[in-house]
């Protein structure tokens, strides 16, 4: 009897052991997913602020400056790109011509400014 209580209380602690060894490979897989859900709520938060700021902005004026890819006439299209993107305005878009390109330039101002 005395035999079969011992084997019975090694049994029981093995099982403790084995479930707290489980309970520690749980508690780091929990720790894994925490970190996870939180670099994922940062990297979120950081693009609703980001879409907040542009929901904030709004063009206030627009250009379409050519430059032709003439060696006479590719540095007045330059400076032109140039005086534009020192004033504030940023490229939206360009498109290929035969020529050379059009670049479409926006000057983007604050929404809740009434200027």
């Amino acid at each position: 009897m005395k035999d079969k209580e011992q084997t019975i209380s090694s049994e029981i602690s093995e099982i403790k052991d084995a479930v707290k060894s489980q309970n520690h490979k749980i508690d780091r897989i929990t720790e894994k997913i925490n970190d996870e859900i939180r670099q994922q709520k940062d990297a979120i938060s950081k693009h609703i602020e980001e879409a907040e700021k542009d929901r904030d902005r709004k063009m206030q004026e627009i250009r379409y400056i050519g430059v032709e890819f003439e060696p006479t006439d590719v540095k007045k299209g330059e400076e032109e790109v140039n005086t534009a993107l020192k004033a504030g305005f940023e490229p939206i878009r360009d498109f290929q011509t035969p020529k050379g390109i059009v670049m479409v330039l926006g000057l983007w101002g604050d929404r809740k400014r009434t200027n």
